[in-house]
């Protein structure tokens, strides 16, 4: 099942639909907190929304889809002038050696974002041709699901107006969500009232739905350690499932110590790639709960590793974010608790919910439960409604 063709096209929409465009104006603390002229939202520094996709084609006539994120053009550039060369000729069913050659012919320039973004979008295409061919769903292929739904917890939260921030917890516990995800506000910028302004929107959200409902909060790397220490001190009484991604991700040191002395569990990896980077976490004690992306850890069969690396050291896998090849690889995986549901929240609902998918065939929850599709492959399909040139894919 040789390789003939690579299609590579890069589209300009984000990877996470309308959340972003729900997301991208609320002033959370990011890691440009720190300077004034970036402080009040991401759209201030994000790079431009954009995500590559890729069909990989046999001799045979086989085809399978990838894709993830492509904002800056980097890595569908690195696919055409160099992943491509490397797979035509290749058996498409050598996954892993496949994997490795396009890992190892990439290091000087790679390791992690754009040439694992890559990578990853090529790693989720054999796997959705697989199970093509083979008339299988992804998940299968993988051994089986060991959940057959998976719990979601809705995530966005956002820190806007109070009133708004209290009646959309109310309706995700009303839409059958038993955990959510907010995203804080205060930073190091703000001093004691950056801890001030946390507390209270964290005290909002309990007031509004009660102690039994799993509450998260990500910080997206916008704190240093002395406010991180702080901080989590602050939020024992809260019982939060995790502070997320509290410092930045190379700070593995000042991580592993935080993780020693905070009473609220430290989450992070969704930045992090490979197996070797999250090794790296896992040896240091440098987080409770990990968080791989599929879309930029190396794809399916790299997350897989990682998750092995994580079972054996009796700590659990939290995916970030979502979508078919998200679903199909933790929902085979013992030690997956919950997946991230990225929501539109319900005052920005009749603005931002019209907008149609990239792909048809993605599974949505139901009662704040998700499983992935029992179609062959990944099961989805580009919407030619958004992506005409691509109907024939």
């Amino acid at each position: 099942m040789k390789i003939k063709s690579i299609d590579v096209v890069r589209k300009p929409l984000s990877l996470w639909g309308a959340f972003w465009d729900a997301q991208k104006h609320a002033p959370s603390a990011t890691p440009l907190s720190r300077h004034d002229a970036y402080c009040h939202s991401l759209e201030s520094w994000w790079w431009p929304q954009a995500q590559v996709l890729v069909r990989i084609c046999t001799e045979s006539g086989a085809t399978g889809v990838g894709w993830a994120e492509d904002g800056t053009g980097a890595s569908s550039g690195i696919l055409d002038s160099h992943f491509r060369q490397l797979l035509i000729g290749q058996d498409a069913r050598n996954i892993e050696k496949i994997w490795d050659i396009l890992y190892r012919s990439s290091i000087p320039y790679g390791r992690r974002g754009a040439a694992l973004m890559a990578l990853s979008a090529v790693d989720i295409a054999l796997w959705d041709l697989k199970g093509k061919v083979l008339g299988k769903p992804v998940y299968e292929l993988l051994g089986g699901k060991v959940h057959d739904q998976l719990p979601a917890y809705a995530s966005h939260l956002q820190p806007v107006a109070m009133e708004k921030f209290i009646e959309e917890a109310k309706a995700y516990v009303a839409e059958g969500y038993r955990g959510m995800k907010m995203r804080m506000p205060g930073s190091p910028r703000h001093g004691s009232e950056g801890v001030r302004m946390n507390l209270e929107r964290v005290e909002a959200i309990r007031n509004a739905v009660g102690m039994d409902v799993d509450l998260m909060a990500d910080a997206y790397m916008g704190w240093d350690f002395r406010f991180a220490c702080q901080m989590v001190r602050e939020l024992a009484p809260f019982r939060l499932g995790w502070i997320e991604e509290p410092l930045l991700p190379d700070e593995i040191d000042a991580y592993a110590e935080l993780c020693t002395l905070s009473p609220v569990p430290v989450a992070h990896g969704e930045n992090e790639a490979t197996r070797w980077g999250f090794q790296n976490i896992i040896r240091r004690k440098a987080a409770h709960m990990l968080q791989p992306d599929v879309y930029r850890a190396g794809g399916i069969s790299e997350v897989r590793k990682i998750a092995a690396l994580a079972q054996a050291a009796g700590l659990e896998v939290v995916p970030h974010a979502l979508g078919s090849p998200t679903l199909h690889v933790f929902s085979t995986l013992p030690n997956c608790r919950m997946v991230e549901v990225l929501t539109i929240p319900v005052w920005a609902k009749d603005q931002l919910s019209s907008q149609p998918p990239l792909f048809l065939g993605e599974p949505q929850p139901v009662n704040g439960h998700i499983q992935p599709s029992d179609s062959p492959g990944l099961g989805v399909k580009i919407n030619p409604e958004v992506a005409p040139e691509l109907s024939h894919w």
